[in-house]
């Protein structure tokens, strides 16, 4: 059982144990994820039977862009599952989209025994920019050993673009407040002209040795449109693996109108 504290969503509760959202709403009846009450009683599932098996309806590309793997860790849950959290890095000299992870975990004698891919956090991904990504495995083998990551899709984000406006993060301040991060700071549209209709923010935790230990995005609460040079705050709440994070990086996507 989960007793629903602020700041908890129905995402961010799947990922501190390890289930899938899906099969959490199913557990509980939850007809709206968004009308969640502080002091709710949730069932955590246990999920043993379900397979571990490809995730997202696309395909790998024939040739994904040349992508950059960085800061992989595999973490236990309270329920026996296991998240592989890392990030990717766009090496490139172009915006990315639709990239695409798969991991795969290996036996003591080098024989596959399960993968699963999974989507990264961001829909955009600009040059030298990175993404947190995190692959759930629901029924991990006991005996897996090792384990192989590799990028299977990865896109030109082309007219996609300029869809987004630049928006810059500032004044950022994260700290762990009774056993979660807590992180604050502003975003801004730096863009040029555009206004962005909605604002999402990516946030990513590392221990000293430069391994993900945690992620959240979010969605940004606007009173109306950002228009070019405007800001507002931002608050997000989660659960990071290994104690206090030693450092933690955010990035923001703003989606204007067209």
């Amino acid at each position: 059982m989960h007793i629903i504290q602020s700041g908890d969503t129905l995402y961010s509760i799947a990922f501190d144990y390890g289930v899938s959202p899906a099969s959490l709403q199913t557990a509980n009846g939850i007809d709206d994820p968004q009308l969640l009450q502080i002091g709710q009683e949730l069932i955590i599932p246990q999920e043993q039977d379900e397979p571990d098996t490809l995730a997202g309806p696309l395909l790998p590309t024939p040739t994904p862009a040349p992508l950059e793997v960085q800061g992989v860790g595999f973490y236990e849950t309270p329920v026996g599952s296991l998240w592989c959290l890392g990030e990717i890095v766009n090496t490139n000299d172009i915006s990315l989209t639709n990239i695409q992870v798969r991991v795969v975990l290996f036996n003591a004698t080098g024989e596959a025994v399960v993968e699963t891919d999974g989507f990264v956090a961001v829909e955009l991904l600009a040059p030298g920019e990175r993404s947190p990504f995190g692959i759930l495995f629901t029924n991990p083998p006991a005996e897996w050993a090792s384990s192989q990551i590799s990028v299977v899709r990865g896109e030109g984000a082309g007219e996609l673009a300029s869809l987004f406006t630049t928006i810059a993060v500032a004044e950022t301040n994260g700290q762990m407040t009774d056993g979660l991060f807590r992180t604050t700071g502003t975003i801004q549209n730096t863009g040029p002209a555009l206004a962005a209709e909605s604002a999402q923010v990516i946030i990513t935790t590392y221990d000293t040795q430069g391994l993900v230990t945690g992620y959240r995005q979010g969605q940004v609460t606007l009173d109306g449109p950002l228009v070019p040079g405007a800001s507002t705050p931002f608050e997000m709440v989660f659960t990071v693996h290994g104690g206090p994070p030693a450092d933690f990086r955010i990035i923001a996507l703003g989606r204007t109108a067209q």
